[in-house]
């Protein structure tokens, strides 16, 4: 099968600090082996469909029992006959962050 992208954002509806909740959702991106890229509004990841979004669903799922009572989570999937890589799609485009 050809790997799909995903972004998605996990909002854990609390107040505070929200970082213990987006380390949990990170953990289960590695504990699910997907290529994956935290950015300052959302991740995105790389890999065949069905572990994308098992990955993403674990992750929602973590924020929820870190403690969440309420969480929203938002995904756009990109899928083309072939696959897609995040290094294509970002070919020429990216830059050091300072």
């Amino acid at each position: 099968m050809a790997s799909v992208l995903a972004e998605f954002s996990i909002t854990p509806m609390v107040e505070g600090d929200m970082r213990p909740f987006v380390d949990a959702a990170i953990r289960e991106l590695d504990n699910a082996g997907v290529k994956y890229e935290v950015g300052p509004v959302g991740t995105a990841v790389e890999g065949e469909i069905d572990d994308v979004l098992l990955a993403i669903k674990n992750a929602h799922e973590a924020v929820l029992e870190k403690g969440a009572d309420r969480v929203v989570t938002e995904i756009r999937i990109d899928e083309k006959k072939g696959g897609l890589t995040m290094a294509q799609e970002l070919s020429g485009y990216r830059r050091p962050c300072d």
